[in-house]
């Protein structure tokens, strides 16, 4: 009985600590998302950012002013992180990560 509790639990554990670290595209509240990948592609002039995912999706998001970005130099090949909105087809960063995508 003891043996089966113990198993049932790190089950449980193991479920919540994989929910937690499967946040690609997922919510973080009020309507922001957030989204891990790397770096594909860069536009400063338009102010937009290509990533790739770890499923092989592409998807393209738009910078402005008040978007912060921390860590290192955006550029291809980089991982990062990226909290966003959408609003009529078009995703609007609202922070970038670069580097260390997952911290």
């Amino acid at each position: 009985m003891l043996k089966k509790a113990l198993t049932l639990a790190a089950l449980a554990i193991l479920a919540v600590s994989f929910a937690a670290t499967a946040n690609d595209h997922s919510k973080s509240g009020g309507g922001e998302k957030t989204a891990v990948g790397t770096i594909a592609k860069v536009d400063t002039a338009s102010k937009t950012l290509t990533v790739n995912d770890a499923k092989g999706a592409s998807w393209t998001v738009q910078w402005n002013d008040s978007t912060k970005i921390l860590g290192g130099e955006m550029k291809e090949g980089a991982p990062v992180k990226v909290g966003y909105t959408e609003a009529d087809g078009k995703m609007s960063a609202t922070w970038i990560r670069v580097g260390e995508a997952g911290k």
